[in-house]
Parts: structure tokens; C-alpha cells; sequence
């Protein structure tokens, strides 16, 4: 996945979530709970990444993706 999908699919997520709040751009250092994305759907989120582009983050890397940008960064690497 490039980055442009990364921020796309947590726009959309984050959309999907508060639909009567959207944001008009997503900053890489906004952080998940900023964009309306909580513990549990975060963990929606990163199930949602697994199941529809096969990337698996381990429950050891999780503490290190706390924005936009840690999660950007972290899918383009692998």
C-alpha cells in the first residue's frame, strides 16, 4: 500500500465512523483519538488492514503507532 491508500482507508474509516464530522485533511500527526477513532475501533482498523491488504502488525509494534503518521510510516515500510 502506498501512503496516499494508508491516509485514504483512515479517512474513510474515521469517516465511518463519526459521519457528522469529517475531516476536510487528515494530518499525519493527528493522533487516532483526535480523528475520532478509539481503542476498540483502532483495533477495527488494524483488523480491517489484516483482512482486506494482508498486513499483520504484531501487539509488540501497537504502542508505536499512536498517529496518522506512525501507521503511514510503519505499513510503508514493510
Amino acid at each position: 500500500m502506498t501512503a496516499e491508500q494508508i491516509r485514504e482507508l483512515v479517512r474513510d474509516f474515521a469517516l465511518a465512523l463519526n459521519p457528522d464530522d469529517p475531516l476536510p485533511h487528515l494530518e499525519e500527526e493527528y493522533t487516532f483519538d483526535e480523528i475520532g477513532v478509539d481503542s476498540m475501533s483502532f483495533v477495527d482498523l488494524l483488523f480491517s488492514l489484516e483482512r482486506d491488504h494482508g498486513i499483520e502488525i504484531p501487539d509488540d509494534d501497537l504502542p508505536g503507532i499512536t498517529t496518522v503518521g506512525d501507521l503511514v510510516t510503519y505499513v510503508t515500510a514493510r
